[in-house]
C-alpha cells in the first residue's frame, strides 16, 4: 500500500493548531523536497560522533512507494466541542480511544517527523522553537513511542531546507513524559498506563530478539522513563520470589556473577546505576564489586561512550542516593574520556555536581577533547547545572565565552540560556580559537573533519569543523539553525561583518537557506525583529496538543 509519516507537533494557537498554515507551509515544502530531489537526509552532530553505524537516510526512501502522513488534527476528529479536553473518555469524548493509540500510530509510521520551525505569535506574546517542542508532554510521549520502537530514528525539521537524522538519545535533550509540560495537569498521570505500555512493548521485543543487554539497559531505565509518573514499573518478566532486591535485580535481569560482564561489556553495578536502586548497588560493592570498573563497549543508542563508570551512569540519570553510595566507596571522579561531573553537566544534575564538588571534583575539569563541564552544561541546555557550575567555579570571561560559542554550536540555543551567559560577561562576539580552546586531540579531531570537508565528504559535523576556527557564537546559531539564539545575539549587538578563518560572515550561513524574517531583517542590519522575538521568548504562554 506504501509507507507512512506521523507528524509531530505542537499546536501554534489555543483554538487552532495552525491558524495562518505556517507550520503546514513548512511541512508542504519538506515534503516536495523529500519526494522530489535526490540526495540525503544528513545526520545531527550527535548521532555522527556516536553512532557509527549511522548512515544518512536517502530521499529515494521517501519515493520508493506511496507517502501517506499522520498529521493529528487530519487523521483524528476534530468536530467535537466540549469544554475540557483529557485523554480518556471522562470527559465525554469520542475520540480518547485515538488519543491513547498515538504510540500506535507511532509504531505503524516508517518515518517520524518533528515539525518544529521557528515560529513567533505576536498576537499571543509566543515563540514556538524544536526546544518548545521538546518541552511538551504530548510531543514527549510520541518521541519516547518512537524512540523506543525498533526504529529508533527521526527527522528533526527546523526549516524548510533544514533536516536533520537523529539516531541517539542525546542528540536532542529532553526528558522523561512525566516532567514534561501540559495545558490540562490531569493528563500528565493519564499518559502514565500509556509510558508503561510503550516500555512493556519495548522490552517484550528485546526478548523475542534475544537482545539480553538492550533488554536490561530498558528494565533498569524504567525509574527515568516514568520519572514524573505515578505508576509502577515492569518488575520482571518471570515470577520470583528471590529474598531480598539484590537477589531479585540479579535473576530479573538474568546475570549469574557480580563480577562478570556480558556481551555488551557491562558488569552487574553498570546496570544497577542505570536503576538508581541504592540498597542493590550497596548489595553489589558488598560482594566486592569494583567501584571503578569501566563498561568495555560503549552503547550509542543511549550516547554512552567507552569505558563509562558506574559513578558516570548514576549521575547521567540523577540518581544521586545512588551516587552518593559510589561516592563513599570511594569511586573515581575522573573517567578515562570525560569526568562524571561532564556527565552530570549535561544531565542538568545540579545536585549532582555539589555531591562531585563535595567529593573534591574539579567544576572546570575538562574532557578529553579539551571541553569543560560548563560548555557541556551549555551545548546539552542544561541551565541549573550552569547556575550551580558557576557558583561552585566562578569561570572567567574567556570559560563563559566559550560555553556561549558551545551553547549556540548545539542544543543549547535557548534565549533564556544564551541570554545568562551574556549577562554573566560571555564575549557576545567570541572567536573560537581551535589551539587555545581544545587538547592535542581535539584539534587532531577537528583537523581530520575539516578535511573530510575540503575533499567532498560533507555533513553537519564536517561543516561544523571546517568552520570552526574563528567562528562566532552567532556563526555557530545560523550554522546549527537555532534561529531564537541568533536573534538574542543581534538584539545584543553581536557584529555582523566578523569573518572566520574561511571568510564567512554569519549571513552566508543562511545562503540557500529559508530563514524566519526576523532573522533576515536582523542580518540585513534591522535588529527590530531580533529584539522583538527576544523579549517574546522570555514570555512562555504553552500551547498544548489538542485534539
Amino acid at each position: 500500500m506504501g509507507n507512512a509519516a506521523f507528524v509531530s507537533h505542537q499546536w501554534v494557537a489555543r483554538q487552532h493548531p495552525d491558524p495562518e498554515f505556517r507550520q503546514m507551509s513548512v511541512l508542504q515544502d519538506t515534503l516536495k523536497h523529500l519526494l522530489g530531489s535526490g540526495g540525503h537526509v544528513l545526520l545531527d552532530i550527535a548521532t555522527e560522533q556516536h553512532v557509527r553505524s549511522a548512515r544518512p537516510l536517502p530521499t529515494k526512501d521517501f519515493q520508493s512507494r506511496a507517502l501517506f502522513v499522520w498529521y493529528d488534527y487530519f487523521s483524528v476528529p476534530q468536530s467535537e466541542h466540549r469544554e475540557s479536553h483529557a485523554s480518556d473518555n471522562s470527559d465525554g469524548s469520542q475520540q480518547a480511544n485515538a488519543i491513547n493509540s498515538i504510540p500506535a500510530y507511532v509504531a505503524k509510521c516508517k518515518f517520524f517527523l518533528a515539525l518544529c520551525p521557528v515560529l513567533d505569535r505576536a498576537s499571543e506574546e509566543k515563540v514556538l522553537s524544536p526546544r518548545s517542542w521538546a518541552e511538551r508532554g504530548w510531543c514527549r510521549v510520541e518521541r519516547a513511542a518512537r524512540e523506543l520502537s525498533p526504529d529508533s530514528t527521526w527527522i528533526l525539521i527546523q526549516g524548510t531546507t533544514r533536516m536533520e537524522l537523529v539516531g541517539t538519545a542525546i542528540s536532542f535533550p529532553s526528558g522523561s513524559v512525566g516532567e514534561g509540560r501540559f495545558t490540562v495537569e490531569e493528563d500528565r498521570q493519564k499518559l502514565a498506563p500509556v509510558m508503561r505500555s510503550i516500555l512493556t512493548h519495548k522490552l517484550m521485543h528485546c526478548l523475542r530478539t534475544r537482545d539480553f543487554p538492550a533488554f536490561r539497559r530498558h528494565l533498569n531505565l524504567q525509574s527515568v522513563h516514568l520519572r514524573g509518573l505515578e505508576i509502577e514499573p515492569v518488575h520482571g518478566v518471570l515470577p520470583n520470589e528471590a529474598p531480598n532486591a539484590l537477589s531479585r535485580f540479579l535473576f530479573q535481569n538474568g546475570l549469574g556473577k557480580v563480577d562478570a560482564s556480558d556481551s555488551a561489556g557491562w558488569w552487574p553495578l553498570h546496570y544497577a546505576a542505570l536503576s538508581g536502586n541504592a540498597e542493590v548497588i550497596q548489595g553489589l560493592l558488598e560482594l566486592r564489586a569494583s567501584v571503578n570498573q569501566r563498561t568495555a563497549k560503549d552503547e550509542p543508542g543511549l550516547g554512552i561512550p567507552l569505558w563509562t563508570s558506574a559513578l558516570d551512569l548514576a549521575v547521567l540519570h540523577k540518581h544521586n542516593e545512588a551516587a552518593q553510595v559510589l561516592i563513599a566507596a570511594s569511586a573515581s571522579l575522573e573517567g578515562r574520556l570525560v569526568p562524571a561531573m561532564s556527565a552530570a553537566a549535561a544531565a542538568d544534575n545540579a545536585e549532582g555536581i555539589r555531591l562531585l564538588c563535595e567529593a573534591g571534583g574539579n567544576p572546570l575539569a575538562r574532557n578529553f577533547v579539551g571541553l569543560t563541564n560548563l560548555m557541556s552544561a551549555a551545548s546539552a541546555h542544561a541551565p541549573a547545572a550552569l547556575e550551580e557550575l558557576v557558583a561552585q567555579a566562578q569561570p572567567n570571561c574567556l570559560e563563559l565565552s566559550k560555553a556561549l560559542a558551545q551553547a549556540a554550536a548545539f542544543r543549547g540555543g535557548s534565549p533564556e540560556l544564551i541570554q545568562r551567559l551574556l549577562d554573566l560577561r560571555a564575549d557576545v562576539d567570541y572567536q573560537v580559537v581551535v589551539e587555545r580552546d581544545m587538547t592535542l586531540l581535539g584539534q587532531l579531531l577537528v583537523g581530520a573533519t575539516s578535511l573530510q570537508h575540503r575533499v567532498g565528504r560533507r555533513t553537519h559535523l564536517s561543516a561544523w569543523a571546517y568552520h570552526l576556527r574563528g567562528s562566532t557564537p552567532l556563526m555557530h546559531a545560523m550554522r546549527s539553525a537555532q534561529y531564537e539564539a541568533a536573534a538574542v545575539l543581534i538584539a545584543a549587538g553581536a557584529k555582523l561583518e566578523i569573518e572566520n578563518s574561511r571568510g564567512w560572515i554569519a549571513a552566508d550561513f543562511a545562503r540557500n537557506s529559508s530563514i524566519p524574517p526576523f532573522l533576515q531583517q536582523g542580518l540585513a542590519g534591522d535588529p527590530s525583529g531580533c529584539k522583538r522575538l527576544s523579549e517574546l521568548a522570555g514570555k512562555d504562554d504553552l500551547i498544548e496538543i489538542r485534539f
